[in-house]
């Protein structure tokens, strides 16, 4: 019987015959796929999903009546090596968050197309070799040079990644004099044209489109230049533009990006979809931003262990405290203690100012230099360049390193 080591191993949990035989069906005729079967009763799914060690998990969320999000959340922590799909109905649509949020890598709504399906799977398939990529780099002692990257995220909405994003780009062109590339990463309601009152058609889609064409004379083309001197590639004019777009083409476009610019700044925004994964993947750190009450520091906290089931180190996440300084504000102590982080740079509130720049769309470190909130984003500037040549300097004395032993290796053979 011939040997299939290259085909990855697809596990379906559900309970309903009809999905069940349907995914069956598309699965059996992709020559790069095995399916393997579930014999356990239901008490004793976990356990036999470790012997299966299937690649990717396509789990019906009707599979569990009660607890679907913890039987996610379980299946996506302990089981790190397998891709979790969930299979949603589409009157479950309004829960697509709550299960990004609970650890699985993405969701298919049924009914569904075969080439949906088998996009979805291949996807994360894609997803998850990328990732455990990093790990077999260290164990051949491999080196990988800083992107200077860094993705703006927070999981709550309103706690102002735009403008992070945005103001943090500028101060750090100001400091660094080098180019920095701020990238819209919510491709859907984007708002970083709008905030620096762009007059554009250029967008991400322009590059996407063209994937394997990409260079830097079309990256240079394509990216528009704000008066700040910061570069910024807008979010897609359209949804129907903005629904096309794949993690893969958007990992593709981030290599080539990384190599035109010596920085980026992406805004994540507050919805954890498989792009902002992949920008996640891509960056060096990731600037999380929360607000100073308890709903914020809740869902920081949550995104905290989807970032422990994603492989990500603990240093690889910054937290910047935004709309500070408001007599009902949980104290900085008691947030650093609830979420056993220190506080990477705070931003003081200003609602007015916030909301007159948003309208003029002009940023609020060129609108008013000298205020403290320009203040704050400097600051946070300054602790980034020294994370920037921190990490410069380890790469240098790595590959020093390793020059090194590559020489006294050649000289002892021969």
């Amino acid at each position: 019987m011939p040997m299939t080591p290259n085909k990855k191993r697809i596990l379906i949990l559900s309970k309903n015959r009809e999905l069940k035989d349907s995914i069956q069906a598309i699965i059996k005729t992709q020559v790069d796929m095995l399916l393997v079967d579930l014999k356990a009763e239901e008490k004793s799914v976990l356990p036999e999903i470790a012997k299966l060690s299937p690649d990717v998990i396509l789990l019906d969320y009707e599979y569990q009546k009660k607890g679907i999000f913890e039987l996610v959340d379980k299946i996506a922590t302990e089981y790190q090596g397998s891709a979790l799909v969930v299979v949603l109905p589409e009157g479950e649509m309004s829960n697509t968050d709550r299960i990004i949020l609970s650890g699985a890598r993405a969701f298919l709504i049924h009914p569904f197309k075969e080439e949906n399906l088998l996009n979805t799977v291949r996807r994360v398939m894609e997803l998850m070799t990328r990732n455990q990529l990093i790990p077999h780099a260290a164990a051949d002692d491999s080196i990988e040079r800083p992107k200077n990257t860094f993705t703006v995220f927070s999981p709550k909405g309103g706690a102002g990644t735009t403008t992070v994003a945005i103001n943090l780009a500028i101060a750090l062109h100001q400091q660094l004099k080098e180019d920095v590339l701020v990238i819209d990463g919510k491709h859907l309601f984007g708002h970083v044209g709008l905030c620096l009152n762009l007059r554009t058609g250029n967008s991400i889609t322009d590059l996407l489109a063209h994937i394997g064409l990409m260079d830097s004379h079309m990256v240079r083309q394509v990216a528009v230049r704000h008066v700040s001197g910061i570069y910024v590639l807008p979010s897609p004019a359209s949804i129907s533009e903005a629904q096309g777009i794949r993690p893969d083409d958007v990992f593709k476009m981030l290599q080539t990006l990384q190599n035109v610019f010596p920085n980026i700044i992406i805004d994540g925004g507050s919805y954890l979809s498989e792009d902002t994964i992949t920008y996640m993947d891509s960056s060096d750190r990731i600037i999380l931003v929360l607000n100073p009450d308890l709903a914020s520091i809740r869902d920081v906290h949550q995104f905290m262990d989807i970032a422990k089931s994603l492989s990500y180190p603990p240093e690889k996440t910054m937290l910047i405290l935004n709309l500070t300084g408001r007599k009902a504000d949980v104290k900085r102590e008691e947030i650093e203690e609830i979420l056993k982080m220190k506080i990477f740079g705070r931003i003081p509130a200003d609602e007015n100012l916030a909301l007159s720049c948003l309208n003029e769309g002009v940023p609020i470190i060129l609108k008013n230099p000298g205020h403290q909130i320009s203040n704050s984003f400097r600051e946070i500037a300054k602790g980034i360049v020294k994370v920037l040549q921190e990490n410069q300097a380890e790469y240098s004395l790595k590959t020093k390193t390793a020059s090194s032993e590559a020489l006294i290796k050649s000289s002892k053979l021969g």
